[in-house]
């Protein structure tokens, strides 16, 4: 029996790293999976002119930065243009005018030229372009009317320069120009030429500062800051017909089904974060929990709570976030295999989470608070009871965080009143569910928590009733047993409540021929007597075969199931073995139909209680007991079992041999201690 069993095993991990790896991608592929599905934006197929058939709400802050560019430009053409005062125009245009009368005057003053020669030395000459007709009558005119001319262009020109102008202004001043002149008392056709002289002549004082006016430009787009769309506000409304900067809109978000630069972005990072998150989780497991590693169930397991998490979260998550069962999943994970790998897990849940609820703080601060809290009220746990309280510890988490961060917040209490009682129902529904995957989980995945065991100790058990009524023998040497081999667990830091529930079922195969074992005989007829010693020595041995089979048929745990068959280990059946030597002769019987053909015990419990069961059977057997003849029964049987190796393949030391030595010598002396010896009279009373 003991071959097949370990080739099945060494055939499972043949292919342990592939198997490993596969549940590993298996959990990355789901869970990228469910990110991508619910936190990556919706798209739509709009376009410019389109009616919109829904409401689309930003779905992060983003800066509008159309919309920033308009009210930019708009703040640029508000600012007024910069113009330099050039106090050299005045002084220029008085040198010109001087400059030109001089020069009509030397042509005036030359009588050895002739009229027209005077005229095309004043054409080329002049610094101020007249026609001929304008230059004739200033040579033929009175030198009176000429310098009143001069008088009247220079007196015009400061006023006019006195004021500040610029090149805008400059058709203006040359209306005044004209209007001065014409209003002269003196009238003459020198008014029209020194109005001519001067509108040519006159120049802007104020220039056109680009420099200075762009600074002032650059100042007013600085001072208006983008117009930032918070996340949820509504971009377009339903019905709406679309313009050009909602397209953009919607382009920047990345929500056109054409546009697929971001849906590149956000796969590429949603699987970068998960992955580095799954390998930190991948190496802590391996360097501090290597048997779990090892484990390719105990990953699978993980792997399947998460997923289930993480599906009912976002299944509720749409009610409200803080009902989301998160911290369910640590509670599970460390009643099953281990709160170190719980914390982990629950803070790999946290960072999901983020993902989920867009990094809602609040919300991811509870739930990594919670998952933490309630691993350590459910850790070695014994009742289902601890995991209500679990629960309402998540409800108070939940409740302190949506308080704390709305006083941050500068919230109104009315606000979160309505999160505040979600996150209520959260730890509930926390706790409801924990209570009712853990009998999921313990079934499909064979594994024994304290809270399985302790409901497996109660004496209202089925197999435990029948115990009690149809053997009560064995039953009551059951629970010897299991105080003995309890207490020496408890020295050896082996699991003690295994031990003792070990012990509760470790014999129910008698259930099928109970009066065939001494213990449940009430009478001096033994039905051995009338039978041969190898039957005899077949039914004795054939009760560890039917308590297996017992206890596969009423779904108990395997690591109970272990101890049941492994109990005796491959002992030999001592009595009807010397009984058929006796009978039939040493060299016709074979000491190997007379041994349990099972294996021997693979762990300390088993061994406890294979230690524990031969030890009370040989207590029992005792007329009157003292505590050095029960140290001295314990001693021998511990070295018969050392001897005929049963213990060689578990790993009991020599020191945990004797700490379990002092154990169960110390229990047996509570039980068969020294009694009073009453007198004669007192015992008729």
């Amino acid at each position: 029996m003991g071959k097949p069993r370990k080739l099945k095993i060494m055939k499972l991990g043949a292919n342990d790293n592939f198997i490993k790896a596969s549940v590993l991608v298996f959990m990355f592929l789901i869970i990228y999976g469910i990110l991508m599905i619910t936190s990556a934006p919706k798209k739509y197929s709009l376009r410019i002119g389109d009616i919109s058939d829904t409401d689309i709400d930003a779905p992060a802050n983003m800066v509008d930065k159309t919309a920033t560019e308009m009210k930019r430009k708009e703040a640029e053409e508000i600012v007024q243009p910069i113009y330099k005062l050039d106090l050299t125009v005045q002084i220029e245009l008085e040198k010109k005018i001087d400059l030109f009368f001089s020069q009509l005057e030397e042509q005036r003053s030359n009588e050895e030229l002739n009229l027209d020669q005077k005229l095309q030395n004043i054409e080329a000459q002049s610094v101020i372009d007249l026609d001929k007709e304008s230059y004739e009558s200033l040579i033929n005119c009175s030198i009176q009317d000429l310098l009143q001319m001069k008088d009247n262009i220079k007196y015009l020109m400061n006023q006019i320069l006195n004021e500040r102008f610029n090149d805008k202004q400059l058709e203006t001043k040359r209306e005044e120009i004209t209007d001065f002149f014409s209003k002269l008392p003196k009238k003459n056709k020198l008014n029209d030429i020194g109005a001519k002289i001067t509108a040519t002549i006159i120049e802007p004082n104020l220039f056109y500062d680009d420099e200075e006016t762009n600074l002032r430009k650059n100042e007013a787009r600085a001072d208006i800051e983008d117009i930032l769309i918070k996340k949820g506000t509504r971009i377009i409304s339903r019905g709406q017909e679309l313009s050009i900067q909602q397209i953009q809109l919607l382009k920047a978000y990345g929500l056109l089904k054409d546009e697929d630069r971001n849906d590149y972005r956000i796969s590429l990072s949603y699987g970068i974060l998960i992955m580095i998150s799954m390998i930190v989780f991948c190496l802590y497991i391996w360097r501090f929990c290597p048997n779990i590693w090892t484990s390719n169930s105990m990953l699978l397991l993980i792997s399947i709570n998460v997923i289930i998490s993480l599906l009912i979260a976002v299944g509720t998550r749409n009610i409200s976030n803080y009902i989301m069962p998160i911290p369910a999943c640590a509670l599970i994970i460390t009643i099953l295999i281990d709160s170190r790998i719980a914390i982990v897990v629950n803070i790999l849940m946290t960072i999901i989470v983020g993902f989920i609820t867009e990094f809602n703080i609040t919300i991811m601060v509870a739930m990594l608070l919670s998952g933490l809290l309630g691993s350590i009220i459910v850790s070695k746990t014994q009742h289902r009871s601890v995991v209500i309280y679990a629960g309402l510890a998540v409800a108070l988490i939940n409740i302190l965080s949506i308080f704390s961060f709305g006083l941050i917040n500068n919230i109104e209490a009315k606000y979160y009143i309505y999160d505040v009682s979600y996150g209520i129902v959260g730890g509930i529904f926390t706790s409801v569910l924990t209570i009712g995957l853990l009998p999921f989980f313990e079934s499909v995945f064979d594994i024994i928590t304290p809270i399985k065991l302790m409901e497996l100790s109660n004496p209202n058990q089925p197999l435990l009733r029948r115990l009690l009524i149809e053997a009560p023998g064995t039953y009551y040497h059951s629970i010897l047993v299991g105080n003995l081999s309890e207490a020496a667990a408890e020295e050896v830091d082996a699991n003690a409540l295994l031990c003792r529930v070990g012990s509760y079922y470790h014999d129910i195969g008698k259930l099928k021929r109970p009066y065939f074992f001494k213990e449940n005989q009430l009478t001096k007829e033994n039905p051995h007597d009338k039978i041969s010693p190898n039957l005899s020595a077949s039914i004795i041995i054939s009760h560890v075969k039917d308590g297996i089979e017992t206890a596969k048929k009423s779904k108990l745990p395997s690591k109970v199931i272990d101890i049941i068959s492994q109990h005796h280990g491959d002992t030999l059946v001592a009595y009807f073995y010397h009984k058929a030597v006796a009978s039939q002769g040493a060299d016709t019987v074979s000491e190997e139909k007379f041994r349990y053909p099972l294996l021997k015990p693979q762990s300390k419990e088993a061994a406890i209680v294979l230690l524990a069961d031969s030890i009370e059977a040989y207590v029992r057997s005792l007329s009157e007991p003292t505590k050095d003849e029960v140290e001295k029964g314990v001693r021998k049987i511990l070295f018969d079992k050392i001897n005929d190796n049963q213990l060689s393949e578990c790993n009991l030391t020599l020191k945990d041999i004797e700490s379990i030595t002092q154990a169960f010598v110390k229990v047996l002396a509570g039980i068969f201690h020294d009694r009073i010896e009453y007198p004669e009279n007192l015992k008729d009373i």
